[in-house]
C-alpha cells in the first residue's frame, strides 16, 4: 500500500514538473521590462516647454530663471552653463543641475525645476476648438469630449496627432469608439487635429 501511495505521488511530481518546465523556458526567454520611464511619460520635459528653474540655500543667488526648451533640447542658466533638458525627468535635471554647481561654486544648493501647466490642442472640426490642460490619463477620445465631440463634418477615421518633434499619428477614432484598446494616450504638448468629412 505504501509503495503504491509513493509512486501515485511519485506520478503527481512529475506531471507538476511538466506542467512548470514550458512555462519557466517562456519565461527566461520573455524580454525584460525596460527600465526608466517611457518617452512619452507624463514627466518627462520636451522641446517648447516652459519650466521655471529654482537655485535657492546659495548667498546672493539668482532669481527664478523661466526658460525655454530650446529646438536642439537645452537650457542656459546660471554663469551662462548649458543643460540638455528634453528628455530627463524634472528630477534627473535637478540632480544634473546641482551636480554641476556644487561644489565646483557652491557648497551647497536646492535646485527645484517646475513645469508650468501643460496643455494638449485639440482643432478642425470638432465643437469648441481649444487648448485643454493636460491631465494624467488623458486620451485622444477624452480629449476630443473635452472640445464638444466631433462636429457634424468631422471625419472621425483619419484624426491626426502631433507629438512633439513632429512625430505624427493617424488614428481611427470611429474604431476606438467601439473598442477602447485602440484610443491612443496625449502627452502634454501633443495636438490633436479632426479633418473634414467629405460625404
Amino acid at each position: 500500500m505504501k509503495l503504491r501511495s509513493n509512486a501515485v505521488l511519485a506520478g503527481w511530481f512529475a506531471l507538476v514538473l511538466a506542467t512548470l518546465l514550458p512555462l519557466a523556458t517562456v519565461l527566461a526567454q520573455a524580454p525584460a521590462a525596460p527600465k526608466g520611464g517611457d518617452s512619452g511619460s507624463t514627466d518627462i520635459l520636451n522641446v517648447g516647454e516652459r519650466v521655471v528653474v529654482i537655485l535657492s540655500d546659495i548667498p546672493s543667488g539668482p532669481p527664478p530663471q523661466e526658460v525655454v526648451i530650446s529646438e536642439d533640447g537645452k537650457i542656459t542658466l546660471h554663469l551662462d552653463k548649458t543643460f540638455s533638458a528634453a528628455g530627463k525627468t524634472r528630477s534627473q535635471l535637478e540632480k544634473e543641475i546641482k551636480e554641476y554647481y556644487v561644489p565646483s561654486f557652491y557648497t551647497r544648493m536646492t535646485v527645484t525645476v517646475k513645469q508650468e501647466e501643460r496643455f494638449v490642442y485639440v482643432g478642425g472640426f470638432v465643437k469648441s476648438p481649444n487648448r485643454y490642460p493636460f491631465t494624467p490619463g488623458l486620451t485622444l477620445l477624452k480629449a476630443i469630449s473635452s472640445a464638444g465631440d466631433f462636429s457634424e463634418f468631422g471625419d472621425k477615421t483619419e484624426v491626426t496627432i502631433t507629438r512633439v518633434g513632429d512625430r505624427k499619428e493617424v488614428v481611427d477614432c470611429k474604431k476606438a469608439l467601439k473598442d477602447p484598446k485602440l484610443d491612443r494616450p496625449l502627452f502634454p504638448g501633443d495636438r490633436v487635429y479632426v479633418p473634414r468629412r467629405f460625404f
